[in-house]
């Protein structure tokens, strides 16, 4: 009885740590996405061109403060209390490039504290500190996202800085919540087995008395009872003992009931942060988060010569101008209307929002045939769309670009994903360019 008290306790102290530990990087997983969403989107918002060419001497000049009004409007609405532009240098160089901090801002040129992550942004890929780092200004995790020119080269680095303190509180208290349901239900468990041991205890001392009872006598029965009556009291002292392990078996059932219907509600709020960490807010559909496990799948399958995909990258246009023009609210209604229409096309298990404005859709066993037959449904399906009564009068735009994974040349899904960016980026210089030449050309008389 005690050896498999012993061992329950163990197994239920080695599962709470486990689910301790995995909800905790659950948590930090959540965290780092928040983060990233905040400065991809801030990225998205800003003009390359503009910031690669940007010098301390333009400082109060229009395409500054452009910059500038985006950055701080993100600082007063989202409650940062840092987020800054990053100008590379070169050489594992950074330094600060526009700083929109009313109070001890960073100097433009400045350097800045360089961390791989920094480095990994300065490579075009969007990333967040994996440990803190200390500067003038305090001890900070940062998220950093890449801004590209509109030929696609890395034209500065949008960092937003998080509170070390204030990350490392979030990840403490959501561990201590979880260790507090963990003790608890292992008290409750040690509270139902000291009960239950007390009770079988009780029952064992009950069973021997009556057996040494019963021993005491059995010289004296031997001789006035018969071998029938003799077997009766046999079959009788069996049938109690059947009874008794019945019972303690029983006890032991409701037992284990109990633990397991804990262990199942810490469970189930682990799901429901995995959930959390691989979902966009937004829009409901995949994450950059998913969409980076999903490559790890198809790279997986690449080395083992089983991969079969197609990419299409898209791109909303036009969102800045509806958000300035009719408020972001209305740029939330636009992107939640493009990622259902891609969804509805594409599939909704195959598509991620990647960005402020981007999604991809990732087609597994989908020819390149394929691809343009549901390019072309999608382009039918804006079509309709802007046909209908909107919240904001600028007609939804996509721009797309596919790729087709080529066995022998792609060695990783990353090659795959870059192609399919720079068509997209083709395509949204096609778009703007004929946008301009119709505002362009002149107006019939009438």
């Amino acid at each position: 009885m005690l050896l498999v008290i012993a061992v329950l306790l163990m197994v239920n102290m080695s599962l709470g740590y486990l689910l301790t530990r995995q909800s905790s990087e659950a948590m930090i997983s959540l965290i780092q996405k928040r983060m990233l969403d905040i400065s991809n989107t801030a990225a998205d918002m800003l003009d390359g061109d503009s910031l690669v060419s940007l010098k301390k001497e333009d400082a109060g000049t229009e395409k500054y403060q452009a910059i500038m009004k985006t950055l701080t409007y993100f600082q007063d609405n989202i409650e940062l209390r840092y987020i800054y532009c990053i100008k590379d240098m070169g050489d594992g160089n950074f330094v600060f490039s526009v700083d929109p901090t009313v109070d001890d801002p960073g100097e433009f040129g400045s350097p800045i504290v360089y961390t791989d992550a920094l480095y990994q942004a300065s490579k075009g890929k969007a990333a967040v500190d994996l440990q803190p780092y200390k500067d003038a200004w305090g001890t900070f995790y940062s998220a950093y996202s890449p801004v590209f020119t509109s030929d696609g080269k890395v034209g500065g680095i949008v960092a937003v800085d998080f509170d070390a303190q204030w990350y490392d509180q979030q990840v403490t208290h959501h561990i201590r919540t979880i260790l507090f349901v963990g003790i608890l239900s292992l008290l409750i468990g040690i509270l139902i087995v000291v009960i239950v041991t007390r009770r079988e205890r009780k029952r064992y001392r009950v069973m021997n008395d009556q057996l040494n009872d019963l021993t005491d006598k059995v010289h004296e029965l031997v001789h006035v009872v018969d071998i029938e009556i003799g077997t009766e009291a046999s079959e009788t002292k069996h049938e109690t003992v059947r009874q008794d392990d019945a019972e303690q078996e029983a006890d032991m059932k409701i037992l284990g009931e109990k633990v397991h219907a804990m262990q199942d509600e810490i469970r189930n709020h682990i799901e429901m942060i995995r959930k959390q960490a691989y979902l966009d807010a937004l829009t409901g559909i995949g994450n950059k988060a998913a969409c980076i496990e999903k490559a790890k799948g198809l790279d997986s399958a690449i080395l083992e010569g089983a991969a079969s995909f197609s990419v299409v990258m898209l791109d909303l246009n036009g969102l800045k101008q509806i958000n300035d023009n009719y408020g972001h609210d209305c740029g939330d209604k636009a992107l939640i209307a493009a990622s259902e229409l891609i969804s509805d096309v594409f599939g909704r298990e195959r598509v991620y929002r990647i960005g402020g404005d981007e999604f991809i859709a990732i087609l597994e066993g989908v020819s390149s045939d394929e691809v343009k037959i549901l390019a072309q449904r999608l382009d039918d399906e804006v079509a309709k769309v802007n046909q209908t009564e909107r919240a904001y009068y600028i007609p939804l735009a996509l721009s797309k670009g596919t790729a087709v994974y080529l066995s022998g040349e792609d060695h990783d899904c990353e090659s795959v994903f870059r192609r399919a960016d720079l068509a997209m980026y083709d395509d949204k210089k096609k778009y703007y360019t004929n946008l301009n030449d119709r505002r362009k050309s002149p107006r019939p008389r009438i």
